[in-house]
Order: structure tokens, then C-alpha cells, then sequence
């Protein structure tokens, strides 16, 4: 949610198999929100409703094994647990933080950084 973080950011968008995390703070940094699930714990189902419950821009999502939590959610100095996609705290996560004005960057780019290699969009 904040802190040490690689000079290059990760480009915002969907991506299937995990990201580096320190190029995901980054864009964290401009204000992007992330949104990481528990393979195991979603259903694919599942995981096409969290990417739908997202902004289309400024936002990663990514799978991220043994999260903790079948969806963690985070901005820049802020960071939520949530079991579902239903969960009403991720609409009101996204409201909140997504290109939050308190982000150290904000309106810094979230393109122009790295790709890991399984963005899909």
C-alpha cells in the first residue's frame, strides 16, 4: 500500500498470472487502485465480476497466490480484505481511493511504464 517501490511503474490493466510487486506500488503511487485476488478462492465466475466491479483505467488486477484473502484491495496508504466481489466496501474502496488526490503522483501516467508479461488488457 505504500512505501519501497521500483523506479518503473506497471502499466494499469488486467493481467492473469501475477505482477511484480514493487512495479504495482509504483502505480500505486499515481493513484491507481489494485486489485489482487486468490486464485484459489475465486471462481472464474468470480473473478469476471471483480473485473467488472473496476474502473476500466487506473487499476491492476492480478492474481496473486496465498493472498490472505480471496480479494485484497489497495491505493496508496490504504488497503482492504474483502471475501466477495458482492462485497459493498469495494465500490465504496474504488470511490474513495481511485485517483485519490492524496496518492503521492496523482494524475502521473499509468501507462507508459512495464508490462508483465500476461496483460490481457
Amino acid at each position: 500500500m505504500g512505501g519501497d517501490h521500483a523506479s518503473d511503474w506497471l502499466n494499469c490493466g488486467v493481467y492473469t498470472e501475477p505482477v511484480p510487486e514493487e512495479n504495482a506500488v509504483h502505480a500505486l503511487e499515481h493513484g491507481a487502485v489494485w486489485a489482487a485476488y486468490d486464485p484459489s478462492a475465486l471462481s472464474e465466475d468470480q473473478v469476471a465480476e471483480l473485473r467488472q466491479a473496476v474502473p476500466d483505467t487506473y487499476v491492476v488486477l492480478s492474481p496473486y497466490e496465498d493472498l490472505g484473502a480471496p480479494i485484497m484491495i489497495s491505493a496508496w496508504g490504504a488497503q482492504v480484505a474483502l471475501d466477495s466481489p458482492e462485497d459493498e466496501r469495494l465500490e465504496q474502496f474504488v470511490t474513495k481511493y481511485w485517483q485519490s488526490p492524496d496518492a503521492p503522483e496523482p494524475g502521473a501516467s499509468c501507462t507508459g511504464g512495464i508490462d508483465a508479461p500476461s496483460r490481457v488488457a
